[in-house]
């Protein structure tokens, strides 16, 4: 008999909140999928390791390259001399501290970022256990208000027969 009302407990267990719980299930792989990206692109920044942090930063690295480019070229037309030399000199410098600058200001951003995408990721954990206990909560409340037990007034009697029992004491 208790084999029974353990195997009809399980049953219902598994069939109440499954359907829910398996769609759940879908949302939060389709989630992590989607935050895959921006997670890859923020640990690479932070990774420290420079061939993945240039990877990272191609696109911005690649605008700033082009607006020096275009700068000592403009510079190339005009007039030869010690100051056109100096100046693509200088441009050479500025092109260099702006890419770093361009990391270094990614990198607090990234760490950020990375940061909020974890936090999401653990609220969606906790929501989904939180209703996986729910659930199961149901099931075993309508198990036991089926077999005539209530969990709630069974509670009560317990904390009843305590407070009699230290009153009597």
């Amino acid at each position: 008999m208790a084999a029974s009302n353990a195997t009809t407990l399980a049953q219902q267990l598994s069939g109440m909140g499954g359907a829910p719980y398996a769609e759940g299930q879908d949302t939060f792989k389709q989630g992590l999928a989607d935050f895959g990206p921006s997670m890859k692109y923020f640990q690479d920044i932070l990774s420290g390791n420079k061939s993945e942090m240039e990877a990272a930063t191609g696109a911005e690295k690649s605008d700033i390259l082009s607006q020096y480019r275009a700068r000592r070229r403009q510079l190339a037309r005009g007039q030869r001399g010690g100051g056109t030399n100096e100046a693509v000199a200088s441009s050479e410098f500025e092109q260099a501290g702006d890419v770093a600058k361009l990391i270094q200001g990614l990198r607090p951003q990234a760490a950020k970022g990375s940061a909020e995408i974890a936090g999401q990721i653990s609220g969606l954990g906790l929501k989904e256990s939180e209703l996986g206990q729910q659930s199961m909560f149901n099931a075993l409340s309508a198990y036991l208000t089926e077999r005539g037990q209530d969990i709630n007034v069974r509670g009560q009697n317990v904390n009843l027969a305590e407070n009699l029992m230290t009153a009597l004491i």
